[in-house]
């Protein structure tokens, strides 16, 4: 369920004692919303995830939307129409690949997908093998960035389970500006609230990528 931005606002003004919004005002808290949520995405991926067919184009690299974060996973084919339920999709590693079959890149082009590859340090790409005909479609599972909200009448596109990490984000930033209200100790105080509950341990870190699972 999205997170209305008028609470969000609300429960941050009663906690910097600002119920009215005066030394913080309602526009740059909006945009402290914005800002923590992509935070919240980058340090935990899924926090936003998105299935959806995903059209490739010709060949063996592929990547997500330009709204994408992080793939988190490739499903399984679609089609060329993008509907019809097909072979699952399997990752496997590239090294793999590469030792065994080091001209996979050149094989015979197909509409049928049997593996995917993934490197965490290009988290928007990956590797299909076979090759891909352009217009095959798969199904991929991949992080995405909400839309920005500007008013606070909109809610945020995020679950309700990230509201008190987003609160908590909007007073460290409250706190840290530079002003007469400006508190470093407090603000760090949230900001470590901020970073406990949302960054990822090394192994959940892993988990979010899609080689946690092995083949």
């Amino acid at each position: 369920m999205p997170i209305p931005a008028a609470e969000l606002i609300s429960r941050a003004g009663e906690i910097l004692q600002d119920e009215e919004h005066v030394r913080w005002t309602v526009p740059e808290l909006l945009r402290w919303i914005n800002d923590g949520a992509r935070e919240t995405i980058l340090r935990r991926p899924a926090a936003r995830s998105i299935t959806a067919a995903l059209a490739l184009v010709d060949g063996t690299k592929q990547a997500i939307p330009a709204t994408g974060v992080q793939l988190l996973d490739v499903v399984r084919n679609l089609g060329m129409d993008g509907a019809t339920p097909g072979r699952a999709v399997r990752r496997i590693d590239r090294q793999l690949l590469d030792d065994q079959m080091p001209d996979w890149h050149m094989a015979k082009k197909v509409a049928k997908i049997r593996h995917f590859t993934f490197e965490e340090r290009a988290p928007k790409e990956f590797y299909v093998y076979p090759p891909a005909v352009e217009g095959a479609q798969v199904e991929a599972l991949y992080s995405e960035l909400p839309p920005t909200i500007t008013e606070d009448t909109e809610a945020l596109d995020m679950g309700a389970e990230y509201l008190n990490v987003l609160v908590s984000y909007m007073v460290f930033r409250a706190f840290s500006k530079d002003s007469e209200f400006a508190n470093g100790t407090v603000a760090a105080l949230h900001y470590q609230a901020f970073i406990d509950a949302d960054t990822d341990s090394s192994e959940k870190t892993t988990a979010n990528s899609p080689n946690a699972n092995s083949v």
